[in-house]
């Protein structure tokens, strides 16, 4: 048995993967890193596997979220991505 066959697993958030998402867009609309797909989705991965998951279940949870663990998420999520671009700087997959 599946387990998406018997239980909506769309309820589940990470909110961390909101905050990353957030912060990559702000990078893209600035034009602060190249906006191809390849280095933007590359710079996402990157930071999601170096950051802290914030997972929930209820629709409460991501609009009450607790002002010190965001903002400890934030700090690795700005940490994650400056380790991320230097590392797209020196190995860029768009060619």
């Amino acid at each position: 048995m599946k387990l998406s066959e018997s239980y909506d697993l769309e309820s589940i958030g990470n909110r961390s993967e909101q905050i990353v998402y957030e912060a990559v867009e702000r990078l893209v609309q600035d034009k602060a890193m190249c906006t191809c797909e390849e280095c933007v989705l590359d710079l996402v991965a990157w930071t999601l596997n170096h950051v802290t998951p914030q997972y929930y279940t209820s629709l409460l949870t991501p609009l009450n979220p607790d002002p010190a663990r965001e903002q400890k998420v934030r700090v690795e999520v700005d940490l994650a991505i400056a380790s991320g671009l230097k590392k797209l700087k020196v190995h860029p997959h768009h060619g």
